[in-house]
């Protein structure tokens, strides 16, 4: 598990312990795991987590930016209507 900090607006939107982000970047899908190496990516569609009680929960992103170092994930995205 690591901590995943997901913000839109300057709100959080979830705060907590993830098994896994899952997101659509440039460059296709990425799936983000417990001690990734280093990433940063631009980021769009959706956004996905699975949480540490196996909860799958996504939203749906307008755009957006994910950075991780393997122990920490910031998502900051701008929701669609």
């Amino acid at each position: 598990m690591f901590d995943l900090v997901l913000i839109c607006d300057e709100k959080k939107i979830f705060e907590g312990k993830v098994n896994e982000v899952n997101v659509l970047t440039e460059n296709g899908p990425v799936t983000i795991l417990p001690q990734h190496q280093p990433y940063m990516a631009k980021i769009h569609d959706e956004a996905s987590y699975e949480t540490q009680e196996s909860k799958k929960l996504s939203v749906k992103i307008k755009e957006g930016f994910l950075y991780t170092n393997g122990k920490i994930c910031f998502v900051a995205v701008d929701i669609t209507e």
